[in-house]
């Protein structure tokens, strides 16, 4: 609702007016949906190749009286501020996705709220200076923050509410159904996971659709490419010892990305106090995967997963904790205490980190350089909230 940017005015007088419709008083059903376990919200940071940095965060309210907004943040490369760029025109009560599509390009949507039960799309190709309107996704979007995913000639992949997902040509001018978690539970691949649910979306960097999940087996992450027409079991082995042997703890795929011609995730295995989460690599849609050490998230997981340039990661944890990892190869590091309220952490260059935080109108950026001890407040934004616009 609020924001710099506008959509595009061909978008047709009749989704205008189901957009304004979406502004009743009552949570729009999510059927067949359900959310990640750990990451119980969107929040979350990609940074591009070029060092083009995005945030997703809530702001304002109470969930409850509809005064909650999601908000896109962009900042340029080589850039010092964070900006504002959420499309205006749609509610965003409902949480945003995104998926990075090249270098100041983005492909946005916005989820169901209230009465708006399918996605309006936007994207952008100058960092979100301008915007211009896609098509709809329906049903809406998932509750999942890799419902969307941005891919070579303006293809997208899209979870939706019902568990399905769909392929888009042309920024979604057409959709065509692709797989839903049944389909893709009852192939070969499926079955050896045992998949209960899809959790993220992504193109491999030859182009190649991929789709994620949780497994009700233990050993492989659900994780799945779609090459000569058939899916194929395209996840890591995790090591038996991760996953509680024959004692049995299941894989979730919490995030999935394609940055460049790097795919990596973030796994799950297990819940509770016993969670392990892993970071994955692949630089070929699958085929070899690189592991990172385990991390032991404690009671509460993982908050928010982001990813950086060079295949960083970074994790806001229950408890005001953070541990950021810098790539393949490198060791998880536990961060110092979080600033209060932090929604998500962006990995930039070179080992950057910033932690973005989101309460009421004000957002903050805090900043560890590396080597740095201690956070160092870097800019403050102060977003006018249309409090009581949803209700």
């Amino acid at each position: 609702m609020s924001g710099t940017g506008r959509l595009a005015a061909v978008m047709a007088p009749a989704i205008a007016a189901l957009v304004i419709a979406g502004c009743g008083s009552v949570p729009a059903p999510r059927p067949g949906q359900e959310a990640a376990a750990a990451l119980p919200q969107l929040a979350m940071s990609v940074t591009a190749a070029n060092g083009t940095g995005w945030a997703l965060v809530v702001m304002g309210g109470s969930s409850a009286q509809q005064d909650d907004f999601w908000e896109l943040f962009a900042r340029p490369a080589g850039a010092a501020k964070w900006r504002l760029v959420t499309p205006a025109g749609v509610a965003s009560n409902g949480g945003l996705v995104a998926g990075v599509s090249g270098p100041q390009s983005l492909v946005t949507g916005f989820r169901p709220s209230q009465d708006l039960t399918f996605s309006p799309l936007a994207a952008t190709t100058d960092g979100g200076a301008s915007w211009s309107s896609g098509a709809l996704v329906s049903p809406g979007l998932a509750d999942v923050p890799d419902a969307l995913a941005a891919g070579p000639g303006g293809q997208l992949l899209a979870l939706t509410q019902g568990g399905g997902a769909e392929l888009g040509a042309r920024l979604g001018a057409s959709w065509a159904k692709l797989a839903s978690a049944a389909s893709l539970a009852r192939t070969p691949a499926g079955r050896a996971c045992g998949l209960t649910g899809l959790t993220a979306a992504a193109f491999s960097g030859s182009g190649a659709p991929m789709l994620a999940g949780r497994c009700g087996r233990t050993g492989t992450a659900g994780i799945f490419a779609l090459t000569g027409g058939r899916w194929h079991a395209a996840g890591p082995v995790v090591p038996a010892a991760l996953t509680g042997g024959t004692a049995g703890r299941a894989v979730e795929v919490l995030r999935m990305a394609t940055l460049g011609t790097r795919t990596q995730t973030v796994l799950e295995s297990g819940a509770g106090p016993a969670a392990t989460i892993l970071t994955a690599w692949s630089n070929d849609g699958g085929g070899h995967w690189l592991l990172s050490a385990p991390l032991h998230p404690g009671a509460g997981g993982a908050l928010s997963a982001s990813f950086g340039t060079g295949g960083g990661v970074g994790l806001v944890l229950a408890g005001g904790r953070g541990e950021a990892l810098a790539g393949p190869g490198a060791s998880w590091r536990a961060l110092p205490a979080l600033p209060r309220w932090t929604a998500t952490l962006a990995v930039g260059p070179a080992g950057h980190l910033d932690a973005l935080t989101a309460h009421g109108s004000s957002f903050a950026d805090w900043q560890l350089p590396p080597g740095a001890a201690s956070w160092t407040s870097a800019q403050t934004l102060s977003i006018t909230i249309p409090y009581g616009s949803s209700g």
